[in-house]
C-alpha cells in the first residue's frame, strides 16, 4: 500500500492540519490517472494520530478505499508519541478550530482527482 504523511491546508481552522494518507498499491497504476477510490476520513479520539489509528487507515487501505486519518493535534505539535501526554494536548486544542481542521481535511479527500466521494 502507499502511504504518505500529508499536510492539508485549513484556512478556517489552524491554517493547516497534518494527517496520514493510505492508498492500496493496486489503484495506482501506469495509466495518467490512477485508479479512483471511495474515501475513508479516520478521525482519531483525544489521543491524537497514534500508531492504532494509522492501523485502522491501513486496514481501510486494503479493503480499497483511500483512508485519511487528520491529526486533530497538529495546531499543538502533533501526536507527541504517547497516548498520555497525547490526552494532555487535546485539552489544549481550540475546539472550533479543530473541527474547521476536519472538516477541511473531509473537503480536500472528497475533492481528490483519485477519489470519488
Amino acid at each position: 500500500m502507499g502511504a504518505s504523511y500529508v499536510t492539508v491546508p485549513s484556512p478556517q481552522g489552524n491554517g493547516s492540519i497534518k494527517g496520514y494518507l493510505v492508498r492500496p498499491v493496486s489503484a495506482d497504476t501506469r495509466e495518467a490517472t490512477a485508479l479512483k477510490l471511495p474515501g475513508v476520513l479516520v478521525v482519531h479520539e483525544n489521543r491524537g494520530l497514534n500508531p492504532h489509528i494509522e492501523d485502522i487507515a491501513r486496514r481501510l487501505a486494503l479493503a480499497n478505499f483511500m483512508a485519511f486519518a487528520p491529526d486533530a493535534l497538529t495546531s499543538v505539535g502533533g501526536y507527541p508519541g504517547d497516548d498520555m501526554k497525547g490526552g494532555e494536548l487535546f485539552g489544549k486544542v481550540d475546539r472550533a478550530k479543530m473541527g474547521e481542521d476536519l472538516y477541511a481535511s473531509a473537503v480536500w479527500l472528497k475533492g481528490r482527482a483519485d477519489c470519488t466521494g
